[in-house]
């Protein structure tokens, strides 16, 4: 006969297993569960920094950041160099807060939300809990209609990238009283799928005085698995294209000294619609290079220095800004190791440091190596020039240019980094595919394309 002591049991063994049933598929994801390898950064900015540990920890990343009068960058303005040894997504970030600051972070169940210290108020329009709440179905820009539908004083754009996915649509409920921040965050924990928000710094009203959303755009942002610096928006077509196209079909490195547009790694040789000619060196550079509209315009001049071929583009020789650090005398002493090592190296063996340094990269095994020896006063330009000869490796050099090419005002940002970034030209080179997606067809494709409309006749 069954005791009151052996029905407690019973009792007691059904809703643990009801409670273990219950927590199976709705575990959320725990920080300690979160593991980063290490990661070498040898001067990267601070959103590549972040992406890439969000992504090597399997979360996604929402960066929520200023958007100032001037337009200029935040988070990418501030550079990384160091190297974060392997353990948990909270250390890894912790470690980097606490040693580049400019941002503080949370993580939430799957999404490292990254909030700069540059926002000047603590709350703005997308802080306070504006919204009714209710369920809602769609894709991030759905859901931005959806935020502006319900607090008509607010708009908020939403940009996107030709050609790189824009996140899944998602069924969600939004509690009452959520921010709008709160319901991006719920969409990116559900679609699995970031953003990042540019937004105004401080609280903003409308004509009524209520609380609005003004001057806030929200972008996708998919995970980093790679460490390749080109932006997201370049011209597959270019310049830049074209030489990385030819040094790669020549075998020979060359060296490349470009200047920014847009406080970016795209440079103004990425402007122009270029191929590779296939033709020896010689006529493949003088080509590309005089390419340019008219007898008096061109894109760059080259000559061989040390053996290697120096290309010097238009607004790197036009503006005198930011060269001098290719002047800059270095300690003596024997270097060996990749790309992002070099820029190191130079860095810490400047003989009269001025803060201009080189962006490297991030420091990753297979990649190229080269071993040269400095003697006491050459400078930084031998360096590279060294490196490239015994690498292999063809070093796109690019000045960081803080000025605005809208108004031509210098940007003037106390945490920006001054210098240059140094970039394997070769991440530069074009697809299969690109030419077709630009319109261009090859020559084979002309032909076939001739012959089908003559046919046609």
């Amino acid at each position: 006969m069954a005791t009151r002591l052996s029905h407690l049991r019973s009792a007691l063994a059904l809703a643990l297993v009801a409670l273990a049933v219950a927590g199976c598929g709705s575990e959320k994801a725990r920080p300690g569960d979160a593991h980063v390898p290490t990661l070498r950064f040898a001067g990267v900015d601070l959103e590549f920094a972040l992406d890439r540990i969000a992504t090597e920890a399997g979360w996604v990343i929402a960066l929520d950041e200023i958007s100032p009068k001037d337009q200029s960058p935040d988070l990418s303005l501030v550079r990384v160099d160091m190297d974060i040894p392997a353990g948990s997504l909270d250390s890894a970030v912790r470690l980097l807060r606490d040693k580049v600051g400019g941002f503080d972070y949370k993580l939430d169940d799957g999404v490292l939300y990254v909030r700069s210290n540059a926002l000047v108020d603590d709350k703005t329009a997308l802080d306070m809990p504006l919204l009714e709440g209710g369920k809602f179905h769609g894709e991030l820009v759905e859901l931005v209609k959806y935020i502006m539908q319900r607090h008509p004083s607010s708009f908020i754009t939403v940009t996107h990238i030709h050609g790189a996915p824009a996140g899944p649509p998602v069924d969600v409920e939004i509690p009452p009283k959520a921010s709008v921040r709160d319901a991006l965050v719920i969409y990116a924990r559900t679609a699995k799928f970031g953003w990042v928000i540019r937004r105004s710094g401080q609280l903003t009203r409308d004509v009524t005085g209520a609380v609005a959303i003004m001057g806030t755009t929200v972008t996708p942002r998919g995970p980093r698995k790679t460490i390749s610096r080109v932006p997201p928006i370049h011209n597959k077509l270019s310049a830049t294209a074209a030489l990385a196209d030819a040094t790669i079909r020549l075998q020979t490195p060359v060296v490349v000294y470009d200047r920014s547009i847009l406080q970016d790694s795209r440079g103004m040789l990425n402007l122009s619609l270029l191929s590779d000619p296939k033709w020896p060196l010689k006529e493949t550079l003088d080509g590309l290079g005089e390419s340019g509209f008219g007898p008096h315009a061109w894109h760059f001049r080259w000559r061989e220095e040390s053996g290697v071929p120096v290309v010097r583009s238009h607004h790197f020789l036009y503006f005198l800004r930011g060269r001098d650090l290719f002047a800059q005398q270095l300690l003596g002493g024997e270097f060996e190791g990749s790309l992002p090592e070099l820029a190191r190296w130079i860095n810490t063996h400047q003989k009269s440091p001025n803060g201009e340094v080189l962006m490297g990269g991030e420091i990753v095994d297979g990649l190229p190596r080269g071993k040269v020896t400095v003697s006491s006063g050459d400078t930084v330009h031998q360096a590279i020039v060294a490196f490239a000869k015994a690498s292999g490796v063809s070093p796109y050099v690019l000045v960081f240019d803080m000025q605005n090419p809208i108004t031509g005002v210098i940007i003037e940002n106390p945490r920006a980094w001054r210098g240059a970034f140094l970039v394997d030209l070769t991440e530069w080179r074009t697809m299969p595919g690109d030419e077709r997606a630009m319109g261009v067809m090859s020559p084979e494709e002309s032909e076939a394309r001739r012959k089908a409309q003559e046919a046609t006749k």
